[in-house]
C-alpha cells in the first residue's frame, strides 16, 4: 500500500503489490486530476437548460388572493414569466420576469408592476433549487425558487435570510 506521506510502499498480507512508482510526481499528478475533476463537477457551468423544471402555469389562493405565476420554457437564453396576484377587493398587481443567459452568465430580472428591471445572478443551481442574489438591492437581496414534485416554491429575502416572503403554488393545467 502506498503511504500519502512518504514515497514506501507497504504490501498487506493477501493485497497485490503494486508497481513501484517510476518518480514522485504520480500521486501529486492523479490528486491534481482528481480535484481537477471534482472542482469541475461542483461549479461545472449552469445553462437555462437546468431550470427547465420552472416551466408551466402556478396557482394558489390565500386569503381571498389568487396568486399566477407562468413560466416558458428556456429557448434562445431565455426563459419569461408573467406574476399576477388578483385580491379579493378587486384590486391587482402583476410582475414581468425573465431570467437571461448571456455567455456562461445567467441572471433573474424582475419588473414589479411593470416598472424599474432589477437583476440578481445566479449564486446557486442544483437539481430543483436555484438561487439568485442582488446583495446591492435594498430588498430583496436573495431570490429562491425550488421545486418539489407539483409545488412550486419562490422566497425572496435579505442577505441574512431573517426577513423574508414566501409563496407556494401547485401546477394547473393553463387553459
Amino acid at each position: 500500500m502506498l503511504s500519502v506521506f512518504s514515497n514506501t510502499r507497504k504490501t498487506l498480507p493477501g493485497s497485490f503489490a503494486a508497481q513501484p512508482q517510476t518518480n514522485g510526481k504520480t500521486l501529486k499528478t492523479y490528486l491534481f486530476i482528481l480535484f481537477t475533476l471534482l472542482f469541475n463537477a461542483l461549479s461545472h457551468a449552469q445553462t437555462l437548460e437546468d431550470l427547465n423544471w420552472m416551466a408551466g402555469y402556478w396557482t394558489s389562493s390565500e386569503d381571498g388572493t389568487t396568486m399566477e405565476e407562468l413560466w416558458t420554457p428556456p429557448s434562445a437564453g431565455l426563459m419569461l414569466a408573467l406574476h399576477r396576484d388578483v385580491f379579493a377587493n378587486g384590486r391587482t398587481s402583476f410582475e414581468y420576469i425573465r431570467i437571461v443567459q448571456t455567455g456562461n452568465k445567467i441572471h433573474f430580472v424582475a419588473q414589479p408592476g411593470g416598472g424599474e428591471s432589477v437583476a440578481f445572478a445566479l449564486v446557486e443551481s442544483i437539481p430543483q433549487k436555484v438561487v439568485f442574489e442582488n446583495l446591492e438591492h435594498d430588498f430583496p437581496q436573495r431570490i429562491i425558487y425550488s421545486r418539489n414534485e407539483n409545488a412550486l416554491t419562490a422566497r425572496i429575502e435579505n442577505e441574512a435570510g431573517d426577513q423574508a416572503m414566501q409563496w407556494i403554488w401547485k401546477k394547473t393545467i393553463f387553459n
